[in-house]
């Protein structure tokens, strides 16, 4: 009885869905420094701000998927495209009602959210969560620290030292070791 070998997915192709979650996380800490930024009207404020970007940009993808003919799989009335472009278009007029005295490029707040949600849905399956997790953790470390060293959107500055680096190599070394367990 032979047994077989299984398949080893091409050293590229692993590596692939790790490099998207590296980028997601990297998006997470642009997002969190975004909001981090508008806070300064108010905590509140600031969240409920990209909330309403994240709920435009899903509900018109999700709109935009109903609309060329793939519903959402969801029970009436949110089985609909022209549900979902309703609410998009309602999650917009919020949004630019609440952006009203901040600069108008805080909106991609929601940019970041959706690729996080949907990156977390599509590679969780694939990668499975501890690896998604230490993945994204680590490009959310690497955004932070870039976006602490210049102090963006008004953040206070810490600039990048010896320990600080060797805390980001020790989630690169987490993630490597995750990886390899599995």
């Amino acid at each position: 009885m032979s047994r077989r070998m299984p398949r080893r997915e091409p050293p590229i192709a692993a590596v692939i869905p790790l490099l998207i979650a590296f980028v997601v996380g990297l998006g997470s800490s642009a997002q969190i420094a975004l909001i981090g930024g508008m806070a300064r009207r108010g905590a509140p404020e600031a969240t409920f701000t990209s909330m309403m970007a994240t709920l435009a940009g899903i509900a018109l993808v999700l709109a935009l998927s109903g609309l060329r003919g793939d519903p959402p799989a969801f029970f009436a009335p949110l089985d609909r495209g022209l549900t979902f472009a309703v609410i998009a278009t309602i999650a917009a007029a919020l949004l630019v009602l609440s952006l009203k005295g901040v600069h108008p490029g805080y909106a991609v707040t929601g940019v970041f959210a959706i690729l996080y949600l949907l990156g977390t849905a599509l590679l969780v399956p694939r990668l499975g969560v501890a690896l998604y997790f230490g993945a994204t953790t680590a490009g959310s470390l690497v955004g932070a620290v870039l976006f602490d060293q210049f102090g963006a959107f008004g953040a206070h500055t810490t600039h990048l030292s010896p320990l600080r680096v060797i805390g980001v190599l020790t989630v690169f070394l987490g993630v490597t070791l995750v990886r390899i367990a599995r």
